[in-house]
C-alpha cells in the first residue's frame, strides 16, 4: 500500500471518538472515509476503509476478525487475558494493532527520551511522576498504563520489584517500582482534587544529568552540570504521533513501536500492582511471575 492513500474509519460515540476525528483530518496519508457510532453501522461500510481507529475492545476485536487493522487507546482491556486475546485474533488475521494514549508518545517525553538515548542524562536512576487532576470520567488503572510504559520503556526492563498501595479503580494510588542496578521509579496518581488544581509533573534523574517536565507542555528542562537549559519540544500532540505511525505502519508493511508483547507486560505489571495492594506486600520478580518474597 506504498502508493496508495490509506482509508480509515472512526468508530465510537462522539464523545469516545471527538478528538481523534480532529487527529485524523490532519493525516497527509490517510483519508477519514466512514465514521460510525456503532461496529453494526460500520460493517455495512466495510469495503470502504482498510483500518479502524476504534474506542473499545469489543469493536477492536471485531474489526480485526474483518481483516482490518486496529487501533485503540491503551489500556483496551481490564485484563492480561483480555489483551492477550485481541493480539491473537489480530496475528491470526495479519492485521497491525497499534495501540495509543501512551505516555511516551507526549512531546515533553519525546524529547527527554531522545536525550536519554543520545547519552546526555547517563544510566536513568530515579523517575517520579505526579498526575493529580479533577477528571473522575477518566479511570486511575489508564492513566497508569501509560506511565508503567513510560518507566519499563525508560528503564529499557520490567522492574523486579513493586509496591503500591491507593485504590487503583478509584481515586488514589502510589506505586514504587524497583529496577536492576538500583533504578526506582515513584508514580503518584490522585483524581479528588478540587477544581483547578490540576497538576502534572515528570522528572528523570540519570548518572549524568537530570530532566524535567510539568504542565507546560511545551517547554522543559535538561540539567547536566552548570545552569539548566530550557528545551522546546516539537508542537503537537502525542496522539497525532500516534495515529501518523499506525498510517505508515500499514502503508509500508512494518510493525508498530508499542508491539503486543510490550502491551501484555505492561499488564503483567499492572496485575502485580492490584496484587501488592490487595496484599500489602512486595512483590518481586521470579521467572517472570512477580510473588511476595
Amino acid at each position: 500500500m506504498s502508493d496508495s492513500i490509506v482509508r480509515l474509519a472512526l468508530i465510537g460515540s462522539a464523545d469516545d471518538i471527538g478528538l481523534k476525528c480532529e487527529l485524523l483530518q490532519r493525516l497527509r496519508d490517510a483519508r477519514l472515509t466512514v465514521t460510525a457510532d456503532s461496529m453494526q453501522e460500520a460493517l455495512r461500510d466495510l469495503a470502504e476503509f482498510d483500518a479502524a481507529v476504534v474506542s473499545c475492545l469489543e469493536n477492536a476485536r471485531c474489526v480485526a476478525e474483518h481483516g482490518k487493522h486496529v487501533f485503540i487507546d491503551a489500556p483496551f482491556a481490564d485484563s492480561f487475558q483480555e489483551a492477550e486475546t485481541l493480539i491473537e485474533t489480530c496475528q491470526r488475521a495479519h492485521v497491525i494493532l497499534a495501540v495509543g494514549g501512551l505516555t511516551r508518545h507526549a512531546p515533553a517525553c519525546q524529547t527527554i527520551i531522545d536525550r536519554l538515548s543520545r547519552g546526555k542524562l547517563g544510566d536513568p536512576g530515579l523517575l517520579r511522576v505526579h498526575r493529580w487532576c479533577t477528571d473522575t470520567k477518566r479511570t486511575v488503572s489508564s492513566t497508569i498504563f501509560g506511565d508503567i510504559d513510560l518507566a519499563i520503556h525508560l528503564f529499557q526492563t520490567t522492574p523486579t520489584e513493586i509496591y503500591a498501595i491507593g485504590r487503583i479503580d478509584h481515586s488514589y494510588i502510589q506505586i514504587h517500582l524497583g529496577f536492576p542496578n538500583g533504578g526506582m521509579a515513584l508514580l503518584d496518581f490522585a483524581q479528588r482534587m478540587p477544581t483547578g488544581q490540576v497538576y502534572n509533573s515528570l522528572s528523570l534523574i540519570g548518572s549524568k544529568g537530570a530532566a524535567y517536565a510539568d504542565d507546560h507542555q511545551n517547554t522543559h528542562l535538561l540539567f547536566t552540570g552548570g545552569n539548566p537549559a530550557a528545551l522546546t519540544s516539537n508542537a503537537g500532540t502525542g496522539g497525532l504521533v500516534e495515529l501518523r505511525e499506525f498510517v505508515n505502519c500499514i502503508a509500508h508493511g512494518v510493525s508498530p513501536t508499542v508491539d503486543g508483547q510490550t502491551i501484555l507486560t505492561v499488564h503483567r505489571v499492572t496485575d502485580a500492582i492490584r496484587h501488592s495492594i490487595e496484599s500489602k506486600q512486595v512483590l518481586h520478580q521470579r521467572g517472570g511471575v512477580y510473588e511476595p518474597a
